[in-house]
């Protein structure tokens, strides 16, 4: 419940300052309301970015010239897609054999990475023990940390490709590569563990 009114507030709050960027003639059209003084003034390349107006050469659909395969984090993140596809293959093969990286590293069942890894989630790595504590639970074994960690990845790369300013084709095609290297790494790991 206490979700949606969270929800909600926000909605309101989002529809209030919508309301109150209309263009007045007044001194102060927002009334000092949600202590707002004054709108924010937009450059011309914000503009251009966030497609309130059209630059001077509009790019055209199949045009993408002026594209950069460098700058605005796009090199990291998709060096982050890349290790969240390893992490994900590995996991995935993992799920499909659960002694995998006994085979395949020597490991021992308990450990880390061992087919038994759920029981570090117990005190003394015994289940009949209590629970540990829960705020470091998706680091304790392989499968609680890379399936974190893979998510908090895609979720940064997306947000960062999101806030780049470029014109919106650039930003799924940039997407579109993060991806590629997610699944292509993560089908290379799956194959090279099985």
């Amino acid at each position: 419940m206490g979700k949606i009114l969270c929800i909600i507030a926000f909605i309101l709050v989002c529809l209030s300052l919508n309301a109150q960027t209309k263009i007045d003639i007044t001194p102060n059209p927002c009334h000092d309301c949600w202590g707002i003084a004054e709108i924010p003034v937009l450059s011309d390349s914000d503009r251009v970015a966030l497609r309130l107006y059209k630059s001077e050469a509009p790019l055209k659909w199949h045009d993408f010239s002026t594209y950069k395969l460098k700058g605005q984090g796009k090199r990291a993140v998709w060096i982050g897609y890349v290790a969240a596809g390893i992490l994900h293959g590995g996991r995935e093969a993992y799920q499909a054999d659960r002694t995998i990286f006994e085979k395949r590293l020597g490991v021992e069942p308990r450990s880390f990475f061992g087919s038994e890894q759920w029981v570090r989630q117990y005190k003394n790595h015994d289940p009949e023990q209590p629970h540990k504590m829960n705020l470091f639970n998706g680091f304790r074994d392989y499968w609680h940390m890379s399936g974190a960690t893979t998510k908090y990845i895609l979720v940064a790369g997306a947000f960062t490709i999101g806030t780049t300013k470029q014109p919106i084709k650039y930003k799924i095609l940039d997407t579109l590569i993060g991806f590629a290297g997610f699944s292509l790494t993560a089908n290379l790991t799956y194959n090279l563990l099985r």
